[in-house]
Formats: C-alpha cells, sequence, structure tokens
C-alpha cells in the first residue's frame, strides 16, 4: 500500500474484467434525456446499481434505428454486464440481441414477457379504463381519444384498449371520428385537437395518451378561445411536471418515473445473479385530479 501511494498507482478496469469476467458497467437505451420519463428513470436504476459498484453507459438513441443497432453493438463489444431498454419497438434486432449476445435484459415501460424478457411497467389498459372511466362517472357520453401511436404496444395500443374497454362496458358508442392517432409530441396534440373541433358534433371531453400531447391539445383549446373545462374537458397521462403548472392545472394519470428506473434495476440486479423470481413488475398508478374535467348533468 505504501508503494502503491508512492507510485499513484491506478487499477486497470480492463485487465481486472478480464480475470473477474465483469466490467461493472450497465447499458442503459433511451431515446431521449430530456425527457420527463426517461431522466427521473435513469437516475433511479443509477441509485440502485451504484450500491453495489455499477456504472451505467447511456445510449440515447433519438428513435432512431440506426442508433439503437449501433449501440447494441457496443454493448457487446464492450462486454457491458447487463442491459435495461426503454422507448425501443420490440423488433428482429433486439430479439437478436436478447437471444444471441448473452447479456442480461430488461425492458422498461414496454412489455415483452412473450418474448421471455423481463419488464417493468404499470397496467396501461386499466389506467386507460380507469382514466374513461372517470370521464364517464363526470357524465360525459361524448369522448374522444387521442392515442399514442398503435405500433407501440404499451402506450399506444395497451391505452387505446384500455380506452374501449371502459366505452363498451359503459355502452357507449365510440364515433370514429373521435379516435385520432399522434405522435407522442405535444404538435401531434395540437393539430389532433384540431381535428376533433372541426367534426361536426364535438365531443365534450378528451382522454389524451400522454401528457405532452395533452399539453399541445390544450394549448390548441386555448388558442382557439375554447373553455376548459367549460367547453371541453382534458385529462393526460404520465403527470409530468407541466401538468400541474400549466393553467388551468391538468387532470393526469400519476405514474413515478424513478421507480420504473428503481425496479428495472433491481430486477436486472437480480438477473446478474441469478436469483430472479418474477419476469414482469407492475408499477401502480394513480389518477390526480385537477381542473380540467367539469362534471355535466346527466
Amino acid at each position: 500500500m505504501q508503494i502503491v501511494k508512492e507510485t499513484g498507482y491506478q487499477p486497470n478496469a480492463i485487465a481486472r474484467s478480464l480475470v473477474n469476467k465483469q466490467t461493472l458497467v450497465i447499458g442503459v437505451m433511451i431515446p431521449d434525456i430530456g425527457n420527463d420519463f426517461f431522466s427521473p428513470m435513469v437516475r433511479g436504476i443509477e441509485q440502485v446499481v451504484s450500491q453495489f459498484g455499477y456504472s451505467l453507459f447511456l445510449a440515447i438513441t433519438e428513435g432512431k434505428l440506426e442508433k439503437e443497432l449501433k449501440y447494441l453493438q457496443l454493448f457487446q463489444e464492450k462486454q457491458i454486464d447487463g442491459v435495461v431498454l426503454s422507448g425501443v419497438q420490440y423488433q428482429e434486432h433486439i430479439r437478436k440481441f436478447a437471444k444471441e449476445s448473452g447479456i442480461p435484459l430488461v425492458v422498461v415501460g414496454q412489455e415483452f414477457s412473450a418474448h421471455q424478457i423481463p419488464s417493468v411497467d404499470i397496467d396501461n389498459v386499466k389506467a386507460a379504463y380507469d382514466a374513461t372511466r372517470f370521464l364517464l362517472e363526470k357524465g360525459h357520453e361524448r369522448i374522444a381519444l387521442i392515442s399514442a401511436p398503435l405500433i407501440d404496444r404499451s402506450a399506444g395500443r395497451d391505452r387505446y384498449e384500455g380506452f374501449l374497454q371502459a366505452m363498451r362496458e359503459a355502452g357507449v358508442a365510440v364515433r370514429d371520428a373521435y379516435l385520432i392517432e399522434g405522435d407522442f409530441s405535444p404538435n401531434s396534440g395540437y393539430e389532433s385537437m384540431r381535428q376533433l373541433c372541426g367534426v361536426e358534433v364535438r365531443p365534450t371531453a378528451v382522454f389524451v395518451a400522454t401528457d405532452r400531447m395533452a399539453v399541445g391539445a390544450l394549448n390548441y383549446l386555448l388558442d382557439h378561445g375554447i373553455g376548459v373545462p367549460e367547453e371541453m374537458s382534458l385529462i393526460g397521462f404520465d403527470d409530468i411536471e407541466l401538468a400541474s403548472l400549466v393553467r388551468p392545472a391538468m387532470c393526469s394519470v400519476h405514474i413515478e418515473p424513478m421507480q420504473f428506473g428503481s425496479e428495472s434495476g433491481k430486477l436486472l440486479l437480480a438477473l446478474l445473479k441469478d436469483e430472479m423470481t418474477n419476469t414482469r413488475i407492475t408499477i401502480p398508478h394513480r389518477l390526480i385530479i385537477r381542473q380540467t374535467i367539469k362534471t355535466l348533468n346527466k
């Protein structure tokens, strides 16, 4: 130890990894670090895995397939110990990586259990059902949906199905003109609301599958003098910080991004130790009621 102090010796991490067969690095792939979900999720992962000596290799793909492919290759080349994926579509390159790399893999915010990939998510069908049911209980029947892209299993198809389930159970017909598919962006929420406000019989309430789109939808209503909630009720999903800051403050389905991260970190550590007992973890959700929903007289 005296010689170490005198020489300023630093261990060679690469050489150590060759001996231990561990790099103590976790790969995390997300599309956007500035997003209100992904940033706290990454913090949640880091807080858990750092306690066990792991560091993060953060891959930001911007939702581009070529970047996903590049980073998956880098994960293998650098022999990282495990991977957390979020915001990716289950396509051939993910299936191939999961099958051939031998690297433990956890998916966040989506559900790939049919492909035997452990996941952390909420019950998106139930959450969307609860949001729609709340609008129905407030007397609304002309309810529209601005969905996330339906190619996305969790935010898209599952929330779409939850909306339809609530409407069918209540015996309320769903008008084709009230179903608009967005693309996650505030601008798509703005344009989707433009379409909804242009139909012959305007809806009285809109369920929007993400808060980012809901903020865009709210902006359209405010820009065109349509009162919220006096003329149009609105409920979003995710309960990002902006939902509570806009005026009127927006109702939303609340989830905990850091909990997604911490639970995915714990699940990956269990995989690394061969101690995994649960391949799917479901995060709870709840409705946050603010100022954008009006009760109609039945």
